[in-house]
């Protein structure tokens, strides 16, 4: 009997009616459109990369979801017969705004951004919490009581709010993961009216949570010049922040291509590697660490010296992005400011590898690794290093540190003291991806490199194309009278190994040799199949000789320049 006329006096509670259909329809597709100008506002928030992009970004998207919102809640109580003569008052409604716009903003950046659940459902809630903060100040002169409460109004408009918060966030968050991952669906516009339904019923909720005074039908009202007038309010915020939203992705472009050449020189900039920027920016945090940072190790060999030295190169997975592309995963650690970090996690990794070949019976090896021009210019740094291999009792000789040409040529003097320094130490610098980009020659004369390194675009095609083998002839003559190291990275073909040898380059590194191993493969590797493999290769430059002595012999080999000790 309690529980019949407990639910009875609930029944009792709703006296405002659903929506008439039309009204209910205008509504529905409204607040469908109101979802998906919110969800491009948050996609663009996660879309950027650096922390001050991000903020700018969730502080915008705030501000105008919190406007557009607030302008769809006021624009529904006209739906309503019972409420169309009430007049709305300005200090409420604006009240309201303020608490729309201050809720969007302290949860938007989680609900963008975050990749824990929890979190996700914690701003969920607090962002529902505000919606209806703002809703009961906006609808404050129509309410007759705030005594007199619809719990289960209460309760079925907060589920139905955070509800619809939690699922648009999930739903953005596997649109992302989608980029990557096949097993995640992109957004489609029946999610957006799903939510857009949701939002009709919350409405009607949220009008019946607490008693209300019916206005007079006969009085004069101003109803439909205030909801045209929110209206156009809306619609011009939406549109001027989607406009702002082009022209700042187009920004954070140009800035990410120019700082990807810090690192690389032919990272391609288009939507999706965008979006998995943005994701391994919301799991940087996770993949910051050391154990999480696997090396494996390429040898590059020359077949004019015994032995062969090993360039670190990283390899990431993630359970949830699976395997990561090193190069976007630097420009995530530039962007978000942790390059320096996680360029000494990855140096105090190789250098414990070394020490542990040494441990395995592998000694007097050689070997580089990639470091960014921040890292380097670290006036730290040279101490540091020097710490680092002292600890573990490795010469100064066994390390190469390798920097793209545009990283070395765009900082000019500043590197070159940086350089100065290693050097005094007794650790070279090389100078990566030579050939990639718009190398100048006459900085090459001045800086105290160690070595070059020429890009794998030299060997495209090489043994048909006599252009490439006559710059490649001219890159090793330069690079011999500046007492330079020349190792030609990308050789994958026996051909390519024979062109090279022809225009006296002997120093390669490439699959045709050897492709990257773990860091625990390479002692066995070492001892089994390195000296087998040379030999196979050294036999190959031997056998075929007829075919290009008399190209060799308009081009005498190169002496070799050695850049490591022998073994």
């Amino acid at each position: 009997m309690d529980m019949v006329s407990i639910w009875h006096g609930a029944i009792q509670a709703f006296a405002v009616g659903f929506p008439p259909l039309l009204q209910s329809v205008l509504f529905w597709v409204l607040a469908s459109l109101v979802v998906h100008v919110c969800q491009r506002l948050v996609e663009h928030t996660a879309y950027s990369v650096d922390p001050s992009s991000r903020r700018i970004s969730a502080s915008h998207a705030a501000l105008c979801i919190g406007c557009i919102v607030w302008a769809l809640d006021v624009v529904g109580l006209f739906m309503y017969a019972e409420l169309a003569h009430h007049v709305l008052e300005l200090v409420p409604a604006l009240s309201g705004l303020l608490i729309m716009a201050i809720s969007a903003r302290f949860t938007i950046p989680t609900l963008s951004t975050s990749a824990n659940k929890r979190r996700i459902v914690f701003a969920g809630i607090l962002l529902a919490a505000g919606m209806l903060a703002a809703h009961f100040t906006i609808t404050r002169g129509h309410v007759n009581s705030f005594a007199q409460v619809n719990w289960l109004a209460i309760v079925l408009s907060m589920a139905t709010a955070v509800g619809i918060a939690t699922y648009t966030s999930v739903r953005h968050r596997s649109a992302k993961l989608s980029v990557l991952t096949p097993h995640f669906r992109q957004q489609t516009f029946k999610d957006k009216l799903l939510c857009g339904g949701a939002i009709l019923l919350l409405h009607w909720l949220l009008v019946n949570t607490f008693p209300l005074h019916l206005g007079d039908p006969s009085g004069e009202s101003d109803g439909i010049a205030l909801m045209v007038i929110v209206l156009l309010f809306a619609i011009a915020v939406a549109i001027e922040q989607l406009s702002n939203m082009r022209w700042d992705a187009g920004r954070q472009q140009l800035m990410r291509r120019g700082l990807s050449l810090m690192r690389v020189s032919n990272m391609a900039q288009n939507a999706e590697r965008d979006m998995e920027l943005s994701l391994i920016a919301d799991h940087l945090h996770t993949l910051l660490r050391p154990e999480r940072l696997a090396l494996h190790f390429q040898p590059i060999v020359d077949f004019q010296q015994r032995g062969v030295q090993f360039e670190a190169l990283l390899r990431l997975t993630d359970k949830t992005l699976g395997n990561i592309n090193p190069e976007t995963f630097f420009l995530v650690c530039e962007l978000q400011g942790k390059t320096a970090e996680v360029d000494r996690m990855i140096l105090r990794n190789a250098l414990d590898c070394v020490k542990a070949w040494q441990a395995a019976g592998l000694h007097d090896t050689a070997i580089s690794v990639n470091v960014a021009p921040i890292t380097l210019l670290d006036d730290d740094f040279a101490p540091w290093l020097r710490d680092e291999l002292a600890q573990r009792a490795l010469p100064a000789r066994m390390l190469k540190l390798e920097m793209t040409e545009h990283a070395i040529i765009a900082l000019g003097s500043q590197t070159v003291a940086a350089i100065d320094d290693l050097a005094a130490m007794g650790v070279a610098v090389l100078m990566d991806d030579f050939g990639a980009g718009y190398s100048s020659l006459g900085m090459l004369a001045d800086l105290p490199i160690a070595g070059i390194k020429c890009d794998r675009l030299f060997v495209r095609q090489l043994a048909q194309d006599r252009r490439r083998q006559s710059l490649l002839r001219h890159v090793g003559a330069l690079a011999q009278e500046f007492g330079l190291s020349v190792v030609v990275e990308g050789v994958e073909t026996i051909e390519e190994l024979q062109t090279l040898a022809a225009v006296g380059l002997h120093s390669i590194q490439g699959y045709v040799f050897s492709k990257p191993m773990p860091a625990a493969d390479v002692p066995a590797w070492h001892q089994t199949a390195m000296q087998p493999q040379r030999a196979a290769l050294q036999a190959a430059l031997l056998a075929p000789r007829s075919a290009w002595a008399a190209h060799s012999s308009r081009s005498p080999a190169l002496a070799p320049v050695p850049w490591a000790p022998r073994t």
